[in-house]
């Protein structure tokens, strides 16, 4: 057994490249690929089916009650329970093969009674970093036989930095003792150069009647989900703002964002019958773009008492509506769609300004994919298009912008949300541009390019909505760099943060962990350049992509600083009491900084604690943070520095980070009395002076022994 061992410091896994013979693996490779019906999500990027053997062979008409709980198994997306499969006469085979070597080499029975099978159909499809969580506290192991084209296999500790990389050959197999998932997380990488297709088969050991703590913990999981999202709208889980005080703020200035929530009451259901136009920004932030959105409007009388806007309409979640209120004396509203009016000029030049948006549209339809069939899930482009050309014939929607004298080209553009769903956003443009090209023929033609119209139709959810795009570059799209970081923030969060601090023109804001300096950039342009900003990097290159964008934008000698240096360092570079605000997207990986400061935790609590020293009072730190609860537990342990002020999460890419806001309590009135009453009762103790500091007296690392590297090539 010991020529099979992976070397690892807690030998778990076993590898036999020579497992099955070319010519069988062959075999089985063709006959799987043929004979299996693949199932794909868009939860999952690879093709997958699930096997599982009876509990009683005797049970052909055996439930779902036991069966093996995956969490990407494709048939957990229908609502019906659905029969397992049993194994093929394939799998029995290989399946045999694996019980049989594992017993010679190991000596110990084993019965595989589950398989997973994934077809990965070339090198982009992939699987990252994860550990098989249902197998945690099973007693068995884990046999993996590989099929087709050579990929690596990628096995990384939790804890530390060991890492080992396999590749997995045609005809291998992999073994993975329990202890295995307990301590190491493992991946198949994308490959761009592998062009061929492989098939996994994951063989596993179901124990009937129980529950590993895995499974236990993803039905925990699954169920809190369930009851969140089975909530009615209006209770559904808003941003966390503390209550206030008798001042009615909490003894804090109220700024951007902190007086509205996702959850604000409006006369939305008359309202939403005058939608004209609607604003796209990131699920989360929708609050806001209603606030930027009420300054822009709000200066002008006119403007203030056409206009309204209401946050996620139709349950469209990252939507802004803007709506007509009535005008009195009229019955009904003339033409909402028409653009070229003067009020309609004044607010769209107006709303596309806006710097917490991405998209603007004029707004044409929406509909609920449950008006197509009510198993969302299974709708697949035929359907759509189906759809939408009924709902174009009978005159539910009109789209004037494709109508009028002049021929028009147009293009469809969409972004697809949420899930699942049976088709892609490419699918979408296809289909109901297909049916806006065949309804409109007479005045206007499709065209990828060069096109006079770009008609939006964004699924969110079960939501579609359908609008003309009116801005021509994405408005989030406003700083010309050189450097462009891996992780840049987007530049309209980087607005909404920036508006949480309360940034004001002759501010210094700092950002710690700036990267390429999005959020200075964009605290430079909001101002009109008339901050002071410090920015800092660990990196070197970051530092220095830093730098070249502030030149590219034309920052003011000396308005924007660069350093490259550990956050740590802040009071080396800043004189205590001397910064407004900082803002920053904190790291959101493991391994962070310098010297192995690979603890999140330890860093950020680091990064508050001296950022404490460096803000003046009432000074706002304002951060974006993939670990939002680890962050918040931070910020209450240090109570008697910051004041929690708002906590509410955001989709960005795929991913979803919480902006966190605290802002620093001046005095601690708690501590000081405490050590009040320490420096009365302590002439009633013997103690040394020594002694009576190293318990009592509270103090951190100034950042003076973090070393700078504003020297480094």
């Amino acid at each position: 057994m010991d020529e099979y061992k992976v070397p690892l410091e807690t030998p778990c896994v076993y590898h036999d490249a020579n497992f099955l013979p070319f010519e069988e693996a062959d075999l089985f490779y063709q006959q799987l690929l043929n004979d299996t019906p693949w199932e794909k999500t868009a939860k999952i990027n690879r093709w997958v089916a699930l096997y599982e053997e009876p509990e009683n062979d005797l049970a052909s008409d055996s439930t779902n009650s036991n069966a093996y709980k995956y969490r990407d198994n494709p048939q957990a997306h229908h609502q019906q329970q659905q029969q397992s499969k049993p194994f093929t006469e394939t799998i029995k085979a290989i399946s045999h093969k694996a019980e049989t070597w594992y017993k010679e080499k190991n000596n110990a029975n084993v019965h595989f009674n589950v398989c997973l099978l994934n077809f990965y159909q070339d090198g982009q499809q992939r699987i990252g970093w994860h550990c098989d969580r249902e197998e945690i506290g099973r007693l068995t192991p884990i046999a993996s036989i590989s099929l087709g084209a050579t990929r690596s296999f990628g096995i990384r500790a939790k804890q530390g930095l060991e890492k080992h990389t396999l590749e997995l050959q045609h005809g291998s197999l992999v073994i993975m003792e329990p202890i295995c998932q307990e301590q190491y997380v493992h991946s198949i990488p994308r490959q761009a150069n592998v062009t061929e297709g492989r098939i996994n088969l994951t063989f596993r050991c179901k124990q009937y009647g129980q529950d590993t703590l895995g499974e236990q913990e993803h039905e925990r999981r699954d169920k809190w989900l369930q009851r969140m999202t089975d909530l009615p709208v209006g209770n559904l889980p808003s941003v966390y703002q503390p209550d206030d005080d008798q001042d009615g703020n909490g003894g804090c200035l109220v700024v951007f964002g902190d007086a509205l929530s996702t959850t604000s009451q409006f006369e939305e259901e008359s309202s939403l019958n005058r939608v004209v136009y609607t604003v796209r920004t990131n699920i989360g932030a929708e609050q806001y773009t209603v606030s930027e959105i009420w300054e822009c409007i709000s200066s002008e009388s006119e403007l203030r008492d056409r206009w309204v806007a209401i946050p996620r309409p139709w349950d469209a979640a990252g939507y802004v509506a803007i709506c007509r209120t009535e005008r009195p004396g009229n019955d009904e509203v003339s033409d909402l769609c028409e653009s070229d009016s003067s009020a309609s000029t004044a607010i769209v030049s107006k709303l596309l300004q806006l710097r917490s948006a991405h998209h603007l549209m004029q707004y044409h339809d929406h509909f609920d994919l449950h008006e197509i069939q009510e198993d969302v899930a299974t709708i697949d482009g035929e359907q759509l298009y189906q759809f939408y050309k009924h709902r174009l014939v009978k005159g539910d929607v009109r789209i004037p912008n494709l109508q009028g004298p002049n021929k028009r080209s147009f293009r469809v553009t969409c972004d697809r949300i949420g899930g699942p769903h049976a088709f892609r956003a490419p699918q979408v443009e296809f289909e109901i541009g297909g049916a806006l090209s065949e309804y409109y023929k007479d005045t206007c033609h499709p065209q990828m390019e060069d096109y006079d119209v770009q008609i939006r139709v964004d699924v969110v959810g079960n939501v579609v909505m359908v609008g003309t795009q009116l801005n021509v570059e994405e408005m989030a799209r406003r700083h010309f760099t050189r450097f462009r970081n891996g992780v840049t923030i987007k530049c309209n969060l980087a607005y909404v943060m920036l508006r949480c601090a309360n940034v004001q023109p002759g501010h210094l804001v700092v950002d710690p962990f700036c990267g390429g300096g999005t959020i200075l950039l964009e605290a430079m342009e909001m101002t009109g350049k008339q901050v002071k900003c410090i920015g800092m990097d660990v990196s070197g290159k970051s530092a220095r992509g830093a730098r070249e964008n502030a030149r590219a934008e034309n920052c003011p000698p000396g308005s924007c600083e660069i350093h490259c240096t550990d956050a740590r360092a802040l009071r080396k570079h800043l004189q205590d009491e001397s910064v407004d605000s900082i803002v920053s997207n904190l790291p959101w990986g493991v391994m962070t900084g310098s010297k192995n400061v690979n603890d999140l935790q330890s860093l950020y609590e680091i990064f508050l604690r001296t950022a404490w020293y460096v803000l003046k009072d009432k000074g706002r730190i304002v951060m974006l943070v993939l670990r939002g609860l680890q962050l918040t537990r931070i910020v209450r342990k240090l109570s008697g520095r910051y004041r929690l002020l708002r906590c509410n999460v955001v989709r960005t890419t795929n991913n979803l980070p919480c902006i966190v806001v605290i802002e620093k309590i001046g005095v601690d009135t708690l501590n000081d009395a405490i050590k009040g009453q320490l420096a009365y009762m302590s002439q009633y103790v013997n103690v040394s002076s020594e002694m009576y500091h190293a318990i009592h007296m509270e103090d951190i690392a100034g950042g003076s022994e973090v070393p700078d590297r504003d020297d480094m090539p």
